[in-house]
């Protein structure tokens, strides 16, 4: 797809956006904040400093989350930018400090603080000052704001649009591996990232929601008793398998289709590309997705609503797979990303699966990617030829495996 069709598929998209909408007559502006450190954060455990990490909000309609850094009471945050496209002049940033503690159910509040001057912003000589419990002083915040006047590009934008940059978290549940056995580690990870644009491409208005002809559907979003517990049960089960831990995640960016094949769907072992099934979801502003099988644990942990957090709509739902493009023969060419739109919870409308493509194509440029409806036997044909291409994945990884094993055992 060329740069030309890709913008004025863009800008096709984004007419008619949805009912949260700025007045005419004022001006909108895009921003870039980037989040620099903290300071004198008070000790929240008995024994060493706090974990803390934050979580920024513009006028409650967008949010972003930082990564974890540990034991530390002047915390300094590497890279982390946040752009947002097409605010208004009298947005308001709310950023709040927690302390992560992955025995608990809650993290710790250490405190936040309020900007309600973003578009003319000053930075403090001493920073923010972090106000927690109480009203106690717990520590001052640094960051630095450049903002401008949307362009004629992007004051078509849905408000408050996430524009980058393409960060992306893994989090990996060796509990719910040892159950999955995907894997000779037993590890099940599941990933976040955060797309750019996502409300240009899948307009507000025209959100997937739930499909009330599917008995499974309907047995989860509901109004009985057994309904609620369902949810409540899925809420619980997305924190576990999606929320940040100090100790078994991953975060980074990523800045090109090499860090997206190499940093998320390569085999850490092999350092291949691992051919299997993933099911996603596309919500406001995230990719989350996981590995699926026919399995049951495989399966429960890669359920669309629990991907969904419970939600009742997404922008766009499904299953995709990792394939060569060329044939199964030639696995260090290229390879490419395989999407439908296989979701009983959801049903997507497939008339959807070029937006879907168009999003993909824009962050990430050059991206092989290929769409096919849940029906289409082009889809049935590749899933199989997908299966005996894990049945021998699967063999040489434990070949591997063994190996390692045997040579540790002879160098001890």
């Amino acid at each position: 797809m060329t740069s030309c069709s890709l913008s004025s598929g863009l800008r096709s998209l984004i007419t008619n956006t949805t009912s949260l909408t700025l007045d005419d007559s004022q001006n909108s502006y895009d921003i870039v904040i980037q989040f620099h450190s903290a300071e004198d954060l008070p000790k929240v455990d008995v024994i060493g400093y706090a974990d803390p990490y934050f979580i920024a909000k513009i006028d409650d309609q967008i949010s972003f989350t930082s990564t974890i850094l540990s034991n530390t009471a002047t915390p300094k945050w590497d890279n982390e930018k946040w752009i947002v496209r097409n605010i208004p002049l009298n947005a308001k940033l709310t950023v709040t400090v927690y302390d992560k503690d992955d025995e608990k159910i809650l993290d710790d509040y250490i405190g936040e603080f309020e900007i309600l001057n973003l578009i003319n912003y000053h930075a403090p000589p001493k920073g923010h000052k972090i106000i927690g419990p109480l009203k106690y002083h717990s520590g001052y915040f640094h960051l630095s704001i450049h903002s401008m006047k949307s362009s004629e590009q992007t004051k078509d934008l849905p408000p408050y649009t996430f524009d980058g940059p393409c960060r992306y978290s893994r989090h990996d549940s060796f509990a719910v591996g040892r159950l999955t056995m995907l894997n000779a580690d037993c590890v099940y990870s599941t990933w976040k990232i955060n797309l750019r644009r996502i409300s240009a491409f899948f307009k507000p208005h025209e959100q997937q929601h739930w499909n009330r002809k599917y008995k499974a559907a309907q047995a989860i979003f509901g109004h009985s008793p057994i309904s609620v517990a369902s949810r409540n049960a899925i809420k619980l089960a997305h924190k576990v398998l999606y929320g940040q831990t100090l100790k078994h995640n991953e975060n980074g960016q990523l800045t090109n289709i090499n860090d997206l094949w190499k940093l998320v769907f390569s085999d850490p072992t092999t350092q291949h590309i691992k051919p299997c099934i993933y099911t996603y979801v596309i919500d406001d502003n995230t990719w989350r997705f996981s590995e699926t099988d026919v399995q049951f644990f495989a399966d429960l942990a890669s359920k669309h609503a629990l991907l969904a957090n419970g939600s009742e709509y997404v922008r766009y739902a499904g299953e995709f797979h990792t394939r060569p493009k060329y044939g199964w023969d030639k696995c260090d060419d290229e390879w490419e990303l395989v999407f439908d739109n296989g979701s009983g919870t959801y049903a997507p409308n497939s008339d959807l699966l070029i937006n879907l493509k168009e999003l993909f194509l824009f962050n990430f440029p050059e991206l092989n990617i290929v769409t096919y409806d849940y029906n289409d036997p082009r889809l049935k044909e590749s899933i199989t030829e997908l299966k005996r291409a894990i049945e021998k994945y699967k063999n040489s990884t434990t070949t591997v495996q063994q190996l390692v094993l045997n040579y540790s055992s002879l160098s001890v």
